[in-house]
């Protein structure tokens, strides 16, 4: 072997050079050593392809021992600069996963119901409780709870619960209303009762709204130990200032409350003659199976997401009319006016609520579209919506037993802030 082809293959294999790639020294003894060959050896015909690769790699050296500077291999580099290559963290969030918390702007006041299982004491009053949820520090969370209904009413809070009165061996369970920043004049107690008392008179909250409030009401009860009247049952739409704290408890027909025909005005002409309901016994009518032509016994109730308005027929068709009052309840056709509820829209169709959530027994949604609640049996999960449903749930709700949902409002923009600090001075009195 030559020896300057022996010194230049001992050079080159020393990779990459001391100095910065190709020097001056180096490229003029690769140049002298072309020439050489070509001056010394006799032309052949392959000759010329030969020095063109010759050539060729040559050059391919020169470049990639001048440009190859750096300390690893260019294709190394190469490869951990491309985002193909590289390996997604373990760690990184879901996509556009924290604005979804974020952008909820809504707050949400809960009222809820919860009824006394019947074989433990079933002339138990129902008890109730009022969440409040809303963003805090770009995290949906409940903020306040209390015991009792607080409805929100023109520009105050009204706080909605329970007055027992007892007088020997029988007791009433009613409901009551108070501004919530005033004393209430009479206990609003939880208690369970006394089950060795009779119970003449028991009222239930069905629904709480802006304005009106629909109770469920049962008087003369029967008890273990004593005889008493017929059971006779009840349900009324009343103005909440109707449920004022310290009223007293004339018969129930005697008591003031709102027609259907009232708040629906003539939409509800035709309904009440298609449905002919019966009045309750003793309401006044002439003929006792006459047509109850205003509508006096209706309710409001939840069905499937939507606020419901519901007339009742006291005509003996119901379950349990062997003795005393009993009525059926029919759907009224009619979408409730805003003077009942403010908002009652959707968003999201209950089919595909219930794909997502098989336990589903109710939803509702903001007014921002920016939350969807679903309710189970056992919670209510609180979703993201933005422009379409995002079924990952921010924050879960726990209910208690046989507990409903009674009271649905929201709250925006500023009013926001300020229900915070009001539910939770009305709720949690320090």
């Amino acid at each position: 072997m030559d020896p300057m082809d022996n010194e230049l293959k001992k050079e080159l294999a020393r990779m990459p050079f001391s100095q910065n790639g190709f020097n001056d020294s180096l490229r003029k003894r690769i140049e002298d050593r072309i020439d050489n060959h070509v001056a010394v050896r006799k032309p052949r015909r392959w000759n010329v392809w030969s020095a063109g690769v010759s050539a060729v790699l040559a050059t391919a050296l020169v470049f990639l021992f001048v440009t190859d500077s750096r300390p690893f291999p260019l294709m190394q580099q190469e490869a951990a600069g491309k985002p193909e290559m590289q390996q997604p963290s373990a760690a990184a969030p879901a996509p556009y996963g924290p604005d979804w918390e974020a952008s909820v702007r809504s707050a949400l006041l809960i009222g809820l119901r919860s009824d006394a299982p019947a074989v433990e004491n079933p002339q138990a009053p129902s008890t109730y409780r009022t969440v409040l949820i809303a963003p805090d520090r770009n995290r949906l969370q409940k903020t306040a709870e209390g015991e009792g209904i607080l409805m929100p009413y023109k520009l105050d809070f009204w706080k909605i619960g329970n007055e027992r009165k007892a007088s020997g061996s029988q007791e009433a369970h009613t409901l009551t209303a108070h501004l919530a920043s005033a004393k209430p004049k009479t206990s609003g107690s939880a208690d369970r009762g006394n089950p060795a008392q009779t119970v003449v008179r028991s009222e239930k909250l069905m629904f709480a709204g802006n304005r009106y409030v629909a109770v469920a009401q049962t008087t003369a009860a029967k008890s273990s130990t004593a005889q008493s009247p017929p059971q006779q049952d009840y349900v009324w739409v009343k103005e909440l200032e109707q449920l004022a704290s310290g009223r007293q408890a004339p018969a129930p027909l005697a008591e003031p409350h709102v027609t259907l025909r009232s708040v629906f005005a003539v939409s509800a002409v035709p309904v009440l003659k298609e449905f002919k309901p019966a009045p309750p016994a003793g309401s006044g009518h002439a003929e006792p199976a006459a047509a109850d032509h205003s509508g006096e016994s209706w309710t409001i109730a939840r069905k499937q997401g939507k606020w419901t308005a519901q007339l009742a027929s006291y005509d003996g068709q119901a379950s349990g009319t062997a003795e005393g009052t009993a009525y059926r309840l029919r759907e009224v056709p009619l979408a409730l006016p805003q003077s009942v509820v403010s908002h009652d829209e959707l968003v999201v169709p209950w089919r595909d609520i219930v794909r997502v959530q098989p336990g589903a027994v109710d939803a509702f949604s903001s007014p921002n579209h920016d939350m969807v609640a679903v309710v189970t049996e056992q919670n209510i999960i609180i979703y993201p919506y933005a422009d379409q449903w995002i079924p990952i749930p921010l924050m879960t709700l726990p209910l208690q037993p046989k507990e409903s949902v009674v009271m649905i409002q929201w709250a925006m923009g500023s009013y926001v802030e300020l229900w915070k600090r009001q539910v939770k001075t009305y709720l949690q009195p320090q």
